[in-house]
């Protein structure tokens, strides 16, 4: 039974978002948790992501974005810190807007997308909270310095912070937060080491886990155990391995897919291969009798029949794997990714590939280590244990609860506004 909590409990979370798939959809289901409680919840976002907010009965206020979110900022070293720069005080306008005489109880942010969030918090005095859908970092471990250890090639080209482009944005912000009444609402002091976070992984996947304290709480991913109705089914007698590079942007995905397709073109396994909106069919070509390929498909749906998972390891879908207990050949692009595979690999969950490197051979050795392994079956048997036990989208609405009791302020509920977006 779906219990409500009692009218004077019900409260107002407000949520600023980052415009990219595998930051927003980590949370939805939080979200929804918070509706189904009776609360209220105003997320921030942009038109492309609206309807996915909307799926968990949250109010979508959409804000204007410029950031490139189709292929990543690919610009100079300062164009690239600009991007998110700007974004980081995108939804400002329509947050102060939409908030205008109905302030939310606590305000919520991914952590990429942080200084609307927290300007508001320090200026309204309500209890702030770090969203974070991959590795954190904490006083003792840093994501971003473990990142720098991955990057190859020449170093990057030196910011100048006097640079004319910076220089214009920080006036341009300063006219902006000065306009609003919150120009003395430093942002200091806000950092994950200072406040709360959800983080969507268990603990037992993060690294240096014992440098981080009980302001982080490791909820892991929000997913459903629950068997679909129908659905994607097996063929008969066939072991299954499931093929995706997600919903990130990395170049030459087309020819990627191929080599993988042509490498298993006459291996044991049926491939299932999930190309979302950056790869058509025609690009991937005549597919062999034992790999079948997908625009969409939902990846529990055959999670739930796989043996081996070949991702690129953004952590969605190392999550949904490890959720599922199928072990992964891990082919990390992005420096992120290179962290979270390397992560996983050292914790015995699957094998990394170098793309570019690695050979046809080398790729069918990988698929049939990671199934065949006893330690690797071991590991990911526990690891998916850790994952259950976590707490999900329950877990992540008490701490937000929490938070909103421990401000001491008496929580609003008004009656829910008409959905408005604004300019």
């Amino acid at each position: 039974m779906n219990r409500r909590p009692a009218q004077g409990r019900r409260g107002h979370v407000g949520v600023c978002t980052f415009p990219a798939y595998a930051h927003i959809a980590p949370a939805v289901p939080m979200l929804a948790e918070l509706v189904r409680r009776g609360h209220r919840v105003t997320c921030f976002v942009t038109e492309r992501f609206a309807d996915l907010v909307r799926s968990s009965g949250a109010e979508a206020a959409v804000y204007p974005s410029d950031f490139p979110w189709a292929s990543g900022p690919s610009g100079t070293a300062v164009e690239n810190i600009l991007a998110f720069f700007e974004e980081a005080i995108a939804p400002l306008e329509t947050a102060l807007a939409r908030f205008d005489g109905d302030r939310p109880d606590l305000l919520a942010h991914d952590l990429a997308a942080s200084e609307t969030a927290r300007l508001l918090a320090r200026a309204w005095d309500i209890p702030l909270l770090q969203l974070c859908p991959t590795i954190a970092s904490s006083p003792g471990f840093s994501m971003s310095e473990r990142q720098s250890l991955e990057v190859s090639g020449p170093p990057p080209e030196p910011v100048d912070p006097a640079d004319p482009a910076i220089t214009a944005f920080v006036a341009r912000k300063e006219r902006l937060l000065t306009a609003h009444g919150l120009d003395g609402s430093p942002v200091d002091g806000f950092g994950a080491e200072h406040g709360d976070n959800v983080v969507f992984l268990p603990k037992a996947f993060q690294p240096a886990a014992e440098t981080f304290d009980d302001r982080f709480s490791f909820i892991g991913p929000c997913l459903d155990d629950a068997p679909d109705g129908g659905g994607w089914q097996p063929p008969p007698g066939r072991r299954v391995v499931l093929l995706s590079l997600g919903s990130s942007y990395t170049p030459d995905q087309a020819a990627f897919l191929r080599g993988c397709v042509q490498a298993l073109a006459d291996s044991p396994w049926h491939v299932v291969v999930t190309l979302g909106h950056r790869v058509s069919a025609e690009e991937l070509g005549p597919l062999p009798g034992n790999v079948e390929a997908h625009q969409w498909l939902r990846h529990p749906e055959v999670l739930r029949h796989a043996a081996a998972f070949i991702t690129h390891a953004g952590m969605g879908s190392v999550m949904e794997s490890l959720f599922h207990g199928v072990p992964m050949v891990l082919v990390p692009y992005h420096i992120d990714q290179r962290v979270i595979a390397g992560q996983a690999a050292d914790l015995d969950l699957g094998r990394v590939l170098l793309r570019g490197s690695s050979g046809a051979e080398e790729l069918r050795r990988a698929v049939d280590e990671v199934v065949t392994s006893p330690r690797i079956a071991d590991a990911v048997t526990e690891m998916r244990r850790r994952v259950h036990e976590a707490g999900g989208a329950p877990r992540g609405a008490d701490v937000v609860e929490a938070l909103m009791r421990r401000s001491g302020r008496p929580l609003t509920f008004n009656a829910p506004p008409e959905e408005v977006t604004h300019p």
